[in-house]
């Protein structure tokens, strides 16, 4: 769900960072020669960015903002809401602009679908088409998002009324998701910001 963020927090291969970034769509152990290896070392990274956010205290955090009532369904809440941070403060993360490195990013989607996931394939022209990783600034996108997810699940759930959450704590969100990312990249990649 939080593509842009892991895209962010992985490491410059472009193998290793579509790994990142589709992770959640590759279940099961990570055996060597399931996959080629830079696109292994990516998921590994996708997973080991998931364990870092479960415990960080910053993330949780962030989670204990949003209502009660959104449940277990606070962590894909955040997951979504720092994708939206993630894109809006881009410049402060990343040297190259966001409209650039979305279209580099799913040229090499494009270029390497022969190994990509099955169960991502289906979304792919989408993305492309719709350039989801720019148009996470917009808060629109994030409510429809919300809306989606909340569709894909079978049962009953709140997270179609999540953006009330995120507009009530938007600072705060916002704060927490750039002590996030700083930590994060410390910790998991040793590259500090620029």
């Amino acid at each position: 769900m939080n593509y842009l963020l892991h895209t962010l927090i992985s490491d410059d291969d472009e193998l290793v960072r579509v790994g990142n970034m589709l992770g959640d769509f590759v279940k099961g152990r990570l055996t060597e020669g399931r996959f080629p290896p830079r696109l292994l070392q990516g998921l590994q990274q996708h997973r080991r960015l998931d364990r870092f956010a479960h415990d960080h205290p910053v993330f949780c955090r962030s989670q204990h903002r949003i209502n009660n009532n959104f449940g277990r369904y606070r962590g894909i809440m955040v997951d979504l809401f720092y994708d939206h941070f993630t894109a809006l403060d881009w410049n402060e993360h990343h040297p190259l602009p966001l409209e650039e490195f979305s279209q580099s990013l799913y040229q090499t989607l494009h270029r390497h679908r022969a190994i990509l996931p099955k169960d991502f394939l289906p979304l792919l022209p989408r993305m492309i088409e719709k350039d989801w990783l720019t148009s996470y600034r917009e808060k629109t996108v994030i409510q429809r998002a919300l809306t989606h997810v909340a569709g894909k699940i079978r049962h009953e759930n709140p997270l179609a009324d999540g953006y009330i959450e995120l507009e009530k704590n938007y600072q705060e969100l916002r704060e927490d998701c750039r002590q996030f990312i700083t930590d994060a990249r410390l910790v998991l990649l040793a590259k500090p910001t620029h």
